[in-house]
């Protein structure tokens, strides 16, 4: 396939991930409350600039993008029963001040209140993706299914979450009915899972041969950020890896291996296949939507 085809195609899908997981992991979809605290803050939460300081995991680009003190003050709001604690006083400082517009945000806040236990206290403020998602030491389909089946769920993805979503999507795509175009047009792409080392950010690389082959060609693969909701023609050193050694790029994990669209087998029995089988349904519907505005 094309760049450009295989572009579309990577946008297509990393925005119909985006647009069902629809809480706050995704910076282009901030509620009007979170980004004002952002204009507040002198951010723009669309800008390339700013995208690239993202963190995989949800908590810690919430303590990149506001701060610490706002999240330390949101946390002390949760703490003390979803109320303004006594020892703040009657006129709230600017961080207290934000956390309370944060609590007006029930997406976010619930979502805050998802990871207090990783919080900490303020020990652990950069939690890597796979914590925060409880993928630690998850090394088998099944459990990658239920991950990516809870997250659809829960409406709240990091960047971990998203990209096995976006993956999922590609590699389940069906090939009849309505899809049959776009599987013909994609069917010998290969789709893998991916990550960076040390940087902490995975995404999903979309290539016409598989990635160890198509590496040295860059017209030959393209990134899929269901994170951030685009597609990218290459790599970043800023943003899908340390920026030190390309090779620290890797599969993000062996049950999840490179795979042709369309040729996953689910591994899911019962509920936990209709679970996860429901939620690629509707990512493909959303993915041909997307590819028709494109």
């Amino acid at each position: 396939m094309l760049k450009a085809d295989m572009t579309k195609y990577c946008t297509a899908a990393a925005l119909a991930v985006r647009t069902f997981i629809t809480g706050s992991s995704n910076l282009n979809n901030y509620g009007a409350g979170i980004r004002q605290i952002g204009t507040d803050l002198g951010l723009r939460l669309d800008d390339l600039d700013n995208l690239k300081k993202t963190r995989g995991s949800w908590l810690g680009t919430m303590v990149d993008f506001l701060g610490t003190a706002r999240v330390t003050a949101v946390y002390q709001l949760i703490a003390n029963g979803d109320k303004k604690p006594a020892s703040w006083g009657a006129a709230p400082n600017a961080a207290q001040q934000s956390a309370l517009n944060i609590q007006k945000q029930t997406d976010v806040y619930n979502t805050f209140k998802r990871f207090a236990t990783l919080w900490n206290g303020g020990a652990n403020p950069h939690p890597k993706w796979q914590q925060e998602a409880g993928a630690t030491g998850s090394g088998t389909k099944q459990a990658l299914e239920a991950l990516a089946a809870r997250a659809a769920a829960n409406a709240t993805g990091n960047c971990g979450e998203t990209s096995l979503l976006a993956y999922l999507l590609l590699a389940t795509l069906p090939r009849d009915g309505k899809y049959q175009a776009a599987y013909t047009a994609a069917h010998d792409l290969t789709v893998g899972w991916y990550d960076g080392s040390p940087f902490d950010h995975a995404y999903v690389i979309v290539s016409n041969r598989g990635y160890a082959t198509d590496k040295n060609t860059v017209a030959s693969y393209c990134v899929c950020d269901a994170w951030l909701g685009r597609a990218y023609p290459d790599l970043l050193s800023d943003l899908h890896y340390g920026g030190t050694n390309l090779q620290d790029v890797k599969q993000s994990s062996p049950a999840m291996p490179e795979l042709k669209v369309g040729t996953y087998a689910y591994a899911s029995t019962g509920d936990d296949l209709t679970k996860i089988q429901g939620v690629t349904q509707i990512l493909h519907s959303a993915f041909l939507d997307e590819l028709a505005k494109l």
